[in-house]
């Protein structure tokens, strides 16, 4: 049987809300409160009918995953480096997802947007030494503008982990192993 049409509607669900939320922030650089705050309502109401969370969690993981990502996000948005949206999307996350995937959407977030970071910076600092040696040899490089403020998306980064901690845990689901 093929994987794709095994893996259960609220796993499809949540990916195209995250890749909505995702999307939205790369274009727009926000993420509307009818997405984050939305979800929340899903999440909530989710969980009062059937007493668990979209992806099989517990109450007790989904609550705490949504406390724990307002720990983690809420400094970076007093320092200004997250939106408000960021805060609200991991938030709704982990309350829809449970602590399993809000942890795996914010790792691989971290690790997506900070490695970015780090290559575009050391792109930054290396490329008027390099850009000589280049056209030498015919290669025009480009200016690269200096990275400084909030010029990553951090919500495309979330979307992208939520989306990898579904697939985590689709195939790891004990609905797929029947």
């Amino acid at each position: 049987m093929d994987i794709l049409t095994t893996i259960p509607i609220q796993y499809w669900a949540l990916g195209c809300w995250a890749t909505a939320c995702g999307g939205y922030d790369l274009a727009v650089r926000r993420i509307p409160n009818i997405l984050s705050l939305g979800a929340h309502a899903g999440a909530l109401a989710m969980l009062a009918v059937s007493g668990q969370g979209w992806l099989g969690a517990p109450p007790s993981s989904c609550f705490a995953a949504w406390a724990l990502a307002l720990v983690l996000t809420v400094p970076g948005y007093a320092m200004r480096r997250l939106g408000a949206g960021d805060v609200k999307l991991l938030a709704a996350m982990g309350l829809a997802g449970g602590m399993e995937a809000m942890l795996i959407a914010y790792a691989t977030a971290g690790l997506l947007v900070g490695g970015t970071a780090v290559i575009w910076l050391m792109a930054y600092r290396w490329q008027p030494v390099l850009a000589p040696q280049l056209a030498r040899i015919g290669i025009d490089a480009p200016a690269i503008s200096e990275p400084k403020g909030r010029i990553l998306s951090f919500g495309l980064g979330l979307a992208i982990g939520f989306v990898v901690a579904l697939v985590l845990i689709s195939v790891n689901a004990p609905l797929l192993s029947s």
